[in-house]
């Protein structure tokens, strides 16, 4: 899985594998260790609110969406699900999306459960 945080909105990525993990109720969460023995995290998973959650407590970022959702969404060939949620007088801005293949990429930058893409970008 994968971050990308730009100005007021988050994106996570997520491969096969993940996707099928996450429609089955199995969170995903990632871990950035850093000097001084400190981590980041961030967790995907659903939750049992009717409405896509985010939060930030504690050094870590969970993003909880219904499993309906998830599920729905894992099916088809949408690439993201996407939604806006009130944050401090502003809007968040949240996408999960499918993690398309890179194509042009180091051989590093290539997932093999990845999702395939016809164009050659490897955002």
């Amino acid at each position: 899985m994968k971050l990308r945080f730009r100005r007021n909105s988050l994106r996570l990525r997520v491969n096969r594998r993940e996707a099928e993990n996450l429609s089955t109720g199995l969170p995903l969460t990632e871990y950035v260790h850093f000097p001084g023995d400190t981590q980041f995290a961030y967790v995907l998973e659903s939750g049992p609110a009717p409405e896509p959650q985010v939060e930030f407590k504690a050094g870590v970022v969970r993003v909880a969406i219904p499993l309906t959702h998830i599920q729905s969404w894992a099916k088809t060939d949408a690439i993201g699900m996407y939604f806006d949620l009130p944050a401090n007088g502003s809007s968040l801005r949240v996408a999960v999306e499918k993690d398309l293949e890179c194509v042009d990429g180091s051989p590093t930058e290539r997932d093999p459960e990845a999702y395939p893409r016809s164009g050659n970008n490897c955002e």
